[in-house]
């Protein structure tokens, strides 16, 4: 339990560090004066029951309870105002920690799996955190404190007394560890899929069109939602069923432990061997420890939960940023170069294997090849959205890890096959890659694009707010917006994936003109399976399992009658194709 403080430490700046400090030295202050107040219970007793009653002792042990209590009530008072105080710092910190690090994080991190159980985190997570200083670490710090002072105590009154707490404190820990396992192994379990749940989720939101379009909702056995919503269920109920049966572990040896005790407290009583006021006393300290204890149990499992809460914030934290160089080099050009350029997305795959390829300045390269073959990968090394494993890719004669991921984002404007627009206007989307851009430029990019076509015939023109990820408008009117907007960031090198895939045949010619007149100058690399497309590259790379099999231009390839000649032939084929 208290080996999360730890990890509120390294969640805090400074100031927190040092409220948390104050805090817990007056939670174990606070602890151990209620183990004070109850063993002075005992010597109290003891003089009562003299005769004659020594009054100016007993005065003496009334003063020192009195001030016991005083002194306990002010420390939780100064504790408790502390918890609070720490718990807002948490909280700040918390955010801004997490916020800094997710702006540091390689871009391929931010897979579509993680959207749900970093929601969690940022929402739920933030208040299970700020929950330990505010409202739990005081019954943790007391529920240690309190018992083993009133153990300490004990073997001043009989020593047989203190080994028998200090057994029972052991048995009773010992369970307690086995109820926080068995909470901490569920409860990964349970937030896993509670975590996919919430992406699954937002998919179930996002793709409606879709799922109403092939009967999906009308046969759930299908749907990814409905077997997270299963899997849920199935975790919350191990969760609660085996957190219940080590809960009554825990509290069975509790009793065990405290019939014993009396037991022993009784029998020596009897023999002789301590008087009867020492066995009142020994009654009521076993029964006050017992409080604190029980406290402990019932408190076990949110404590893990929101300790579990921690580790998964230091995981999240723990991850790698992509390194940054301390001075960014300057590139001279715009030319790319791969040299021996292997990666994985997983420890012990390989998707790009062993790639060497020189791509001049100012010229158009398609690459194509079989699907999972690595081209998409190839365009997102380049993005820097993750670090090569091994070799070097270099733009304008620099490694991009030289350049550092701004220098990198400087240089180059990238269109994938996943659009994303953010919540705003046509010209708030576009003006993300040139926020000073002028209406003029805005309408030149559109013309280029064939934006204007869309811009024109909205009702509100580049007003026209475009919804959560763009929904109001159709894949092919944001694959538009962004390459207009790629056109206007009016970067050297231009990455493309699949970037006409979504746009109707009328429209294709025009796109390809568009990536003509990006080619004159600048370095555009196209990820396509678009005749006109490819025709038109200077250059194309054939890529199979990671690797680069065929390198020339349309009419070489073609000669040469391997995958691509291959690959055209069908394309070819199926242009031609029509219905009768």
């Amino acid at each position: 339990m208290i080996a999360m403080v730890p990890y509120l430490f390294e969640l805090l700046d400074e100031r927190g560090r040092r409220h948390l400090r104050t805090m817990l030295m007056a939670q174990a202050g606070q602890g151990v004066l209620q183990g004070l107040g109850f063993l002075f219970v005992v010597p109290l007793l003891a003089t009562l029951t003299e005769a004659p009653v020594d009054w100016s002792r007993l005065w003496l042990w009334l003063v020192a309870i009195v001030a016991v209590v005083a002194a306990h009530h002010v420390l939780l008072t100064r504790s408790t105002s502390l918890g609070y105080l720490v718990g807002t710092d948490v909280l700040t910190s918390f955010h801004e920690r997490i916020g800094n690090h997710l702006a540091t994080l390689p871009i391929g991190w931010f897979r579509g799996d993680r959207t749900g159980p970093i929601g969690r985190m940022l929402g739920k997570g933030t208040m299970d955190v700020a929950n330990i200083p505010a409202h739990l670490l005081r019954h943790v710090v007391v529920g240690l404190t309190a018992p083993a002072t009133m153990i300490v105590g004990s073997f001043f009154l009989d020593w047989r007394i203190g080994l028998a707490f200090a057994a029972g404190a052991t048995l009773c820990g010992l369970a307690l560890r086995l109820l926080m396992v068995v909470v901490r192994r569920n409860d990964d379990a349970y937030e896993h899929d509670i975590g996919a749940t919430a992406s699954r989720i937002v998919e179930y939101a996002r793709q409606q069109a879709t799922l109403r379009a092939y009967g999906v909702l009308d046969r759930p056995e299908l749907g990814t939602l409905e077997e997270s919503l299963v899997r849920q269920e199935g975790s919350q109920s191990r969760l609660t069923i085996r957190g219940a049966w080590a809960l009554i572990a825990f509290f069975g040896t509790l009793q065990l432990v405290v019939t014993a005790v009396i037991a022993l407290t009784v029998a020596l009583t009897l023999s002789g061997t301590i008087a009867l006021a020492v066995m009142i006393g020994v009654l009521i300290v076993t029964l006050r420890m017992l409080e604190p204890i029980s406290q402990l149990g019932e408190l076990a499992g949110h404590v893990q939960v929101n300790a579990d809460a921690i580790g998964r914030v230091r995981t999240l934290l723990a991850v790698p940023p992509l390194p940054e160089p301390v001075l960014p080099a300057r590139p001279s050009g715009a030319d790319v170069e791969l040299v021996g350029v292997r990666f994985g997305y997983d420890e012990g795959t390989t998707v790009i294997d062993g790639i060497d390829a020189m791509i001049p300045a100012g010229s158009l390269t398609a690459v194509v090849g079989p699907s999972g073959s690595g081209k998409s990968t190839l365009l997102r090394l380049i993005s820097r959205f993750f670090d090569v494993s091994e070799g070097s890719v270099r733009i304008g004669g620099h490694d991009v890890r030289d350049l550092g991921s701004a220098g990198v984002s400087r240089l180059t404007a990238q269109v994938f096959q996943d659009v994303y627009l953010f919540e705003g206007t046509i010209a708030d989307n576009l003006r993300m890659a040139a926020p000073d851009a002028s209406d003029a430029d805005l309408d030149r990019v559109a013309r280029i694009a064939r934006l204007d076509d869309v811009v024109g015939r909205l009702p509100h023109g580049w007003d026209t707010r475009v919804g959560e990820a763009g929904s109001t408008l159709s894949g092919g009117e944001k694959q538009r917006v962004s390459i207009a907007r790629a056109l206007l960031k009016d970067a050297p090198v231009v990455l493309l994936d699949e970037a006409t895939s979504a746009l109707d045949p009328a429209n294709e010619a025009a796109v390809a003109d568009a990536i003509g007149e990006l080619a004159r100058h600048r370095t555009v690399i196209v990820v396509a399976h678009r005749l006109s497309t490819v025709v038109a590259a200077d250059r194309i790379l054939v890529i199979e399992r990671g690797r680069i099999t065929e390198d020339g231009n349309h009419e070489t390839l073609l000669a040469t009658g391997g995958t691509y000649a291959r690959f055209w032939n069908e394309r070819v084929r199926a242009r031609g194709w029509q219905l009768r």
